[in-house]
């Protein structure tokens, strides 16, 4: 199996799961449900796998995760 993240402006809206038979992926995503796709990985050591909301850089061809929310103030 093979996974592929859409991308709108640069950020993941959905991953999903391709079969291995497919030879173009990405192509056969964009086909099927239109967009931007690109391949994530989960067992390259050098790529983070793609998240929703994770940013796509496409000079790196990595994704990185959104920043982590502020926290809360704590009351006195």
């Amino acid at each position: 199996m093979t996974y592929y993240a859409q991308i709108v402006d640069n950020i993941v809206t959905e991953v999903v799961v391709v079969s291995d038979d497919i030879i173009d992926g990405a192509q056969f995503c964009t086909d099927l449900l239109g967009g931007q796709w690109v391949q994530t990985f989960m067992d390259n050591p050098n790529k983070n796998y793609a998240g929703i909301s994770y940013t796509y850089d496409l000079a790196t061809n990595n994704f990185y995760p959104p920043p982590a929310p502020a926290p809360e103030p704590r009351p006195e």
